[in-house]
């Protein structure tokens, strides 16, 4: 066996073991997900649980959530970023994913307190694990959805 084909065998296991890391990190990562619904609020953004009346506040492109139920957790969840990708259409709307990308989304708000925009403005769906801003849903769901399941961490 020539020096070059030794070369060759060492260099395609080198890259075999790589691809095997990366597909066993890529299962590790993604089982770290948690699951749930998305639903959208519309503008007037403020005010919110978190900032009050400050717009400054809103991330650029209004990607930006309430969170809903335990999530919420007492306004632990105030900053928090979440990535956010839409896994199955709503039960009532079939192919309602717009896209299977992942969007970012900070949480701003308290979907269900009656202080926030978010529970003022009329959600799409009540009882949402995340109440998106119409911005940052329609970037993970078509637009005549309501409601999606998500896959967030």
């Amino acid at each position: 066996m020539s020096s070059l084909h030794q070369q060759q065998q060492q260099q395609q296991q080198l890259f075999l073991s790589f691809l095997l890391l990366f597909v066993v990190l890529a299962i590790i990562s993604g089982a770290d997900a948690d699951v749930g619904t998305a639903a959208y609020y519309s503008s007037p953004y403020t005010p919110t649980e978190c900032y009050r009346d400050d717009p400054s506040q809103l991330p650029p492109g209004n990607l930006f959530a309430a969170a809903g139920g335990d999530l919420w957790n007492n306004g632990a969840a105030c900053g928090r970023v979440y990535a956010v990708r839409c896994v199955a259409a709503s039960p009532s709307v079939p192919s309602s994913c717009g896209s299977d990308g992942l969007i970012q989304v900070k949480i701003i708000d308290n979907a269900l307190s009656a202080n926030s925009s978010a529970a003022a403005h009329k959600q799409s769906v009540t009882g949402a694990t995340l109440v998106l801003s119409e911005e940052a849903f329609v970037l993970i769901a078509k637009p005549f959805a309501d409601s999606v399941a998500i896959e967030f961490q």
